[in-house]
């Protein structure tokens, strides 16, 4: 055999062993990550947080005032225009990044009288069903369905107590803005109006308010 075809069959007989030792030819993919290793949630189109199947937990607090059957609630005899404080807790899931299904309780609660042994509040409390929904990462609306319940409340500077006015319906909007907007954790700044509806004395009242709000996820 000539010395060419001894070359030529050489070069055929150690070109694979040569291709198998270049780095990463026929290399195994590399191992799965162990376990407990952390990796991003996957990302929502819009830019909206995954939270969806977490818990969401929250309260807020507010200034506002009461209005009933249309005239503003006012306190005669106080040194000052007081305004009407509002406190809200609510808990529930999210059922998608964009919606949260949830139970929520509100109170606002007015001074409408005031001397120098104590003070009287009205105080309209509330428990419904609400569904937020965000319309943007950070914006968000809400609705809620639920019962009222209208009381007055003195301090007399001894003794507390609080008497039952009446029974309603309530319902109740709000709107809100996320300042600080995480996956688990939210502050926003909202504005809510809820209004009770006592056929016992056939007037709503109505409560409107500002305020921050804190929420889990």
């Amino acid at each position: 055999m000539k010395r060419s075809h001894l070359v030529a069959l050489a070069a055929v007989t150690l070109a694979p062993a040569a291709a198998a030792a270049q780095p990463g030819y026929g290399a195994p993919p590399p191992p799965p990550p162990p376990q407990g290793y952390y990796s991003q949630p996957p990302a929502i189109p819009g830019g909206f947080h995954d939270r969806t199947g977490r818990m969401a937990l929250g309260f807020s607090l507010g200034l506002g005032g009461l209005n009933v059957g249309g005239e503003e609630v006012t306190c005669p005899s106080c040194d000052y225009d007081p305004l009407a404080v509002e406190f809200d807790f609510h808990i529930g899931g999210m059922l998608s990044p964009r919606f949260a299904l949830l139970f929520e309780v509100q109170a606002n609660g007015q001074t409408i009288a005031e001397n120098a042994y104590g003070a009287a509040s009205l105080v309209q409390a509330t428990a419904m069903v609400a569904g937020q929904y965000w319309l943007t990462p950070q914006l968000w609306v809400k609705g809620g369905i639920g019962a009222a319940s209208l009381s007055y409340s003195y301090d007399d500077g001894y003794a507390s107590d609080s008497e039952n006015i009446g029974e309603g319906m309530a319902v109740m909007g709000a709107i809100g803005y996320e300042v600080l907007s995480a996956r688990t954790f939210s502050i926003d700044l909202q504005g809510r109006i809820i209004s009770g509806s006592y056929d016992s004395f056939d007037e709503n009242v109505t409560a409107g308010s500002i305020g921050v709000g804190f929420n889990w996820y």
